[in-house]
């Protein structure tokens, strides 16, 4: 994990000290030396560890079984705090602590937050003595029917998941206390390629009182240049603010003339948002933000609009694990898959079931690829849990995530949809009057972005609530083959005006498992198959721009310990990357082929290499016009690709033994071995031995 070395903080040991007085804020992370313990078990001597946050309890048992431990555990570890500190405010920042989180200083409570996906803060100075000071952090993955998700096809990591931040201001601060937001909130009022008009909203603490202070704030761009500035002596008082009692809110209005837009992966250019606190002239605090400006739209007909031209947003669901990591908040993997995401082509990406950290979304602006950002209540989609009952301790908890959510990744320019569920049901109550309030408030805090929510069934009860609506369905594996197409052009008569995606589709497939038949039981999930599946799917998808999104479930592979399936138990094995994110199935390349207009050229079926066929067929794929097949080195045909960039060559006679297959393409090429071995039986039953493709 990376770390920002501040100058004016020091860690020393298990202590925290030296602080910097003129400094106006000072942060760091509570990384190390924390004690690690089961709670409130008295049927046993619980073990103590030292371990180092971000942590989970559930790295390995998430493997062995559905009865993961998902129980109660505390972190401790030891500030110490000397004279330098006096007079300054203290806060304690957890930017996940998953599902329930109690804080404590000095073994005295100061508060709880329910929710493992977005970030709590609390002011801790009022517990805090000079020399040691003991912080205590209650972490909770328990069952309970008061916390979103209850349930998921994914696993709930229990600990503190993501970094913990201390951060130490004056008495007059920027609040880090609004919904554990930065305070700062760029509301993009009016966006053209000739003018941005912008207002900077300001949430401050102000102990102090309001004589003297004044806020500033300049906009920059990438070269350095100051675009636009301005400053307020006005303040409005926050009457609503729950978590302080001294906050106050600054608006000032800002222009941009000739802006430039983030424009996807065209152009993902952002600017820099300085915003200062000033006392007497004198600046007392001080926060950056990073944003972009543009502007969207989804059209019923023809889908999304980026900056007034017309984007494809296809790409991939993705959850916010890694490999090895769970749940856990890592840098460098979260880098990892934005650049496999990115190489693939993607325009757009779901991130599923719950708001990811603040760090990976900004992976994405950087990267200029649209995000769909979703709350985390989900349902159960076809297992038995009731995914929602209208409990209001359930409602009132996922009004707050809401809220934070929002609030805590608010100047995002890739986040253009607020995902309110995934596939609740009728089953129970019915959700759909709880949606529409999650809707209003959704609209209410961020008027400018669109809502969204995916279903599965019972459109018409759900029809209408949000601005657009996406579909998970399966087609090829839950349905039968083919058929999608058919299926979203009658959804779009019934929608009557409301724009729908298709933000799941896909199958599943084990680079381990090979062949050229169809599914044919649960522990069979051949890698060919499921790219057939893809294929058939984005033929159809391809030429229904009205679609407003496409989104491959999933990335990579995920666990789950609900699955006992494939070759792996306790994975979702229908990612099209393996989830050491070491192969990229064929499925992967299929998708490039089609959405990155880079020149590439790649040969299917190559890890079915053991074949009981002496006359079987080759599939690449391409976005080039033509390739030609050289079967050890020996020419032997030359097709064009069809419509979805596919290549199939048609009765590749084999010898037995080791054979080289060769593809070129212009100055591209691809080769694999294939072995044909006359005492395996062939694998061509089921329907498509002869691989579908254009051929001349």
């Amino acid at each position: 994990m990376k770390k920002t070395v501040l100058t004016a903080v020091l860690l020393l040991g298990l202590g925290l000290t030296a602080f910097a007085a003129d400094a106006p804020r000072n942060e760091t992370l509570l990384d190390s030396g924390w004690t690690f313990f089961a709670s409130y078990d008295i049927s046993r001597r619980s073990t103590v560890e030292t371990v180092t946050v971000p942590h989970s309890w559930n790295l390995t048992d998430v493997f062995e079984g559905l009865n993961y431990n998902r129980g109660t555990y505390l972190y401790q570890r030891n500030l110490v705090c000397d004279a330098s500190m006096k007079d300054k405010r203290v806060f304690l920042k957890c930017d996940g602590v998953n599902t329930y989180a109690e804080i404590a200083v000095n073994r005295q409570y100061v508060g709880q937050h329910a929710s493992g996906y977005t970030a709590c803060c609390f002011e801790i100075t009022d517990w805090l003595k000079e020399g040691d000071n003991k912080l205590t952090i209650v972490a909770s993955n328990a069952y309970r029917t008061d916390i979103a998700p209850m349930a998921g096809d994914f696993n709930m990591y229990g600990g503190i998941t993501r970094p913990v931040h201390l951060i130490v201001t004056g008495q007059d601060c920027i609040s880090p206390l609004d919904y554990a937001s930065t305070g700062v909130y760029v509301h993009q009022d009016n966006i053209s390629a000739a003018r941005a008009d912008i207002s900077v909203e300001t949430v401050l603490s102000l102990k102090g009182g309001l004589e003297g202070k004044q806020v500033r704030v300049s906009i920059v761009d990438a070269a350095g240049k100051t675009v636009a500035s301005g400053q307020s002596t006005d303040f409005v008082r926050r009457e609503d603010s729950p978590f302080d009692a001294h906050a106050y809110t600054s608006m000032i209005p800002l222009s941009v003339s000739s802006p430039r837009l983030w424009n996807g992966r065209q152009d993902p250019y952002q600017y820099k948002v300085a915003v200062e606190l000033l006392s007497d002239g004198q600046v007392v605090d001080r926060i950056e933000e990073q944003t972009g400006f543009r502007y969207f739209h989804v059209d019923v007909d023809e889908g999304f609009f980026l900056n007034g031209k017309h984007l494809d947003l296809h790409g991939v669901c993705r959850h916010e694990e890694g490999y090895q990591t769970g749940g856990l908040y890592n840098e460098e993997a979260m880098a990892q898959d934005a650049d496999i995401i990115y190489e693939l082509g993607s325009t757009g990406v779901r991130f599923v079931h719950y708001p990811h950290s603040k760090y990976d979304v900004q992976m994405y602006d950087q990267r200029g690829i649209v995000l769909w950002y979703e709350l985390n209540l989900a349902g159960p989609g076809g297992y038995g849990s009731p995914g929602y009952m209208k409990n209001p301790d359930l409602e009132k908890n996922v009004m707050q995530n809401l809220v934070e959510m929002i609030r805590q990744n608010y100047n995002s320019p890739a986040i253009c949809f607020w995902s309110l569920c995934n596939e609740l049901s009728f089953k129970y109550d019915e959700p759909a009057t709880f949606l529409r309030q999650l809707n209003a408030k959704a609209k209410e805090i961020d008027p400018q972005r669109l809502t969204t929510f995916a279903i599965c069934y019972d459109q018409d009860k759900f029809q209408g609530i949000t601005d657009v609506l996406g579909w998970n369905k399966y087609f090829g594996w839950y349905l039968g083959e083919g058929g999608v197409g058919e299926f979203m052009d009658q959804a779009k008569i019934a929608a009557a005006g409301q724009p729908l995606g298709l933000c799941e589709y896909g199958a599943a497939g084990s680079p381990n498992q090979h062949g050229f038949e169809r599914r044919v039981s649960n522990r069979v999930h051949l890698e060919e198959y499921q790219a057939r599946v893809h294929e058939d799917n984005w033929r159809a998808m391809s030429t229904r721009p009205f679609v407003w999104c496409k989104f491959i479930w999933q990335y990579s592979d995920n666990p789950s310990s609900i699955r006992d399936e494939g070759d792996m138990r306790g994975m979702n094995d229908k990612g099209i990357v393996t989830w050491d994110r070491s192969i990229r199935k064929d499925a992967y390349y299929f998708y490039k082929a089609n959405w990155n207009p880079e020149p590439m050229l790649y040969i299917a079926a190559r890890r079915y290499t053991q074949r009981g066929e002496g006359v079987t067929d080759v599939k690449v794929y391409t976005n080039q016009a033509k390739a030609t097949l050289y079967l050890n080195g020996k020419k032997l045909q030359t097709a064009r690709k069809d419509d979805i960039n596919c290549i199939v060559f048609h009765d590749v006679a084999l010898r037995e033994g080791e054979n080289t297959i060769m593809v070129k393409a212009g100055k591209l090429s691809d080769e694999c071995s294939l072995i044909y071995d006359p005492s395996l039986k062939p694998r061509v039953n089921g329907g498509f031995g002869r691989l579908d493709g254009a051929v001349n």
